[in-house]
């Protein structure tokens, strides 16, 4: 792209240079007699010869200084060597003085691309009779196409559905990032390292921020990428994006530059949640999905995500990486528990315009303005209410809606944090007793609780999943993502798009009140369930293993 065109700037225009001084004007050339010597004729050819290796000499130095000048712009400081987790996570060189030359990208695929790993998934459902059309949206977003979608074939009985992503390794132990999304539901990850290929195994995962975590037994010495700081990548800084793309197999490398820095974009898996984003025009394919973003020290700054397209599974120069930042701090806890306990306030906030902040006699727009308080939330608990803005939390100055999300969701369930809030024009401090975020839970009971002992995968039924199931909005439910074969659930005639309604004739709204329903139904062995499919209802019978 642009890095390369401006490092041959000085050689392109010394060749042109060239060019036109013993070309430059041909007719004079040929209006010059010739001398015996062969050489251009009279005292008037040797002044004009001279003048004209002089012209040469100046406009080669000018073109060289140019060069030199250009790059210099482009050089930047070394930031601090990496927090390597071992020795071949090393940066590559980039330069004298941490100069950009134009080997930098050629080395970072030369020594970085070797941690790149190439993920495979398989998964073994029961294939639905009814209500297929419109399933395999469901977990995407309306406006952002996921990298890639599970592939299956047949029209009944069981379907192995397959589906290829990328991850990199940050650890010598054989440990891998990945996204979430390219491994969840998986019974089967498969991760090919060189001519090496291992069976991983899942050692946690997080719908929050969409990342998982591998860990492989490595049968040779792997090549650690080392994690770098996101906070400091800069709107313009050079990054080089490494995977998969559609499965063509190996790494295959795209340059670009960071677009935007805290890109709010709703991951689709978690209803009314984001993460700031690292934007990027670097070409971002299906396949990308969990391989690294690098900056020019060969350092990890993001996981490659997802992309905005316009209805085409291909780049549109418009894709977004998890901050590895973001991913950093939750490291510890998915290795530790699996899974990720964030503390919970229970509000929805939005930003606060200029406009919307002088309606509120505030002298600038700092601040996270609370649209809605959920019920027997913690904050309703502690009587914070809808209009409420909150301009700070325990000490420290809250900016925007952002900055009080972060903090929240940095503590620990039963921590007390007092907010700073603005109410009717006077400050007011409201203590608040954190709880636990209710899609943890959820994503525990779907990953590692009943779906191991039923065969099923359940999901709480949002509206909008509603939308795509063809039922009303109001519905409640919960919805049946995958069924595993010889399981209970498959026994008992369940399948992927099934809304489960009630148990045992007790109504059903979340993936909490089916556990609990079902937990009171073991002592029998058995469970009624009220299921509704294709806009049909019917009752089925659950054997509780």
């Amino acid at each position: 792209m642009g890095f390369p065109a401006v490092g041959s700037t000085a050689s392109r225009l010394l060749s042109r240079t060239r060019r036109g001084t013993v070309l430059a004007n041909p007719k004079l050339a040929q209006r010059q007699p010739r001398s015996p010597r062969g050489g251009l004729g009279g005292s008037r050819s040797m002044n004009t010869r001279s003048r004209t290796i002089a012209s040469f000499f100046s406009v080669a130095m000018a073109a060289m200084l140019f060069g030199a000048v250009v790059t210099s712009q482009i050089q930047r400081p070394m930031a601090a060597e990496a927090r390597n987790l071992d020795p071949a996570a090393s940066p590559p060189p980039v330069g004298p003085g941490g100069s950009i030359t134009l080997d930098t990208f050629k080395e970072i695929a030369r020594r970085q691309t070797a941690g790149v790993v190439n993920i495979g998934t398989k998964k073994v459902v029961r294939r639905g009779r009814g209500n297929e059309q419109g399933l395999q949206e469901l977990f995407g977003d309306d406006f952002m196409e996921r990298f890639f979608g599970p592939q299956g074939n047949g029209s009944g009985g069981n379907e192995t559905q397959r589906s290829l992503g990328s991850g990199f390794v940050v650890d010598k132990d054989g440990t891998i990032l990945t996204n979430r999304h390219v491994i969840d539901g998986a019974d089967e990850i498969t991760v090919s390292v060189g001519r090496h290929d291992y069976v991983a195994k899942l050692l946690g995962k997080d719908a929050r921020t969409d990342v998982a975590l591998l860990k492989i037994e490595p049968k040779e010495p792997l090549t650690v990428l080392a994690l770098g700081n996101s906070d400091e990548t800069e709107v313009g800084e050079w990054v080089m994006a490494v995977g998969n793309p559609f499965g063509l197999g190996g790494n295959s490398v795209t340059v670009g530059v960071v677009s935007y820095k805290g890109r709010a974009i709703p991951l689709g898996v978690v209803r009314g949640t984001s993460v700031d984003m690292i934007q990027t025009d670097a070409a971002i394919n299906p396949g990308n999905s969990g391989g690294p973003l690098l900056n020019t020290r060969g350092e990890v700054i993001g996981i490659n995500t997802l992309i905005i397209t316009r209805g085409v599974a291909a780049s549109a120069g418009v894709g977004f990486a998890v901050p590895i930042n973001v991913a950093k701090e939750i490291l510890p806890q998915l290795r530790q528990r699996g899974k990720v306990i964030r503390g919970w306030l229970g509000v929805q906030i939005q930003p606060l315009s200029d406009d919307m902040a002088r309606t509120y006699r505030m002298k600038d727009n700092k601040g996270a303005l609370i649209s809605d308080v959920t019920s027997d939330s913690p904050a309703e608990k502690a009587g914070l209410k809808a209009d409420d803005v909150v301009v700070g939390v325990d000490g420290k100055a809250v900016e925007d809606n952002s900055d009080l999300s972060r903090y929240i969701a940095s503590k620990s369930p039963g921590t007390t944090v007092h907010l700073r809030v603005l109410r009717g024009g006077a400050e007011q401090t409201i203590a608040v007793t954190l709880g636990t975020f209710p899609e943890e839970t959820a994503d525990a009971d779907e990953g590692a609780g009943r779906r191991g002992q039923l065969g099923m995968t359940l999901r709480n039924l949002t509206p909008d999943m509603a939308d795509r199931l063809e039922l009303p909005r109001t519905s409640k439910g919960v919805v049946v993502t995958a069924v595993e074969a010889g399981e209970a659930a498959e026994e008992a005639g369940l399948a992927r798009g099934d809304v489960i309604v009630s148990v045992n004739g007790s109504a059903i709204a979340s993936v909490a009140d089916f556990e609990r329903e079902i937990d009171r139904a073991r002592p029998d062995g058995i469970a009624r369930l009220r299921v509704r499919r294709a806009g049909d209802y019917s009752f089925l019978v659950l054997k509780l293993k």
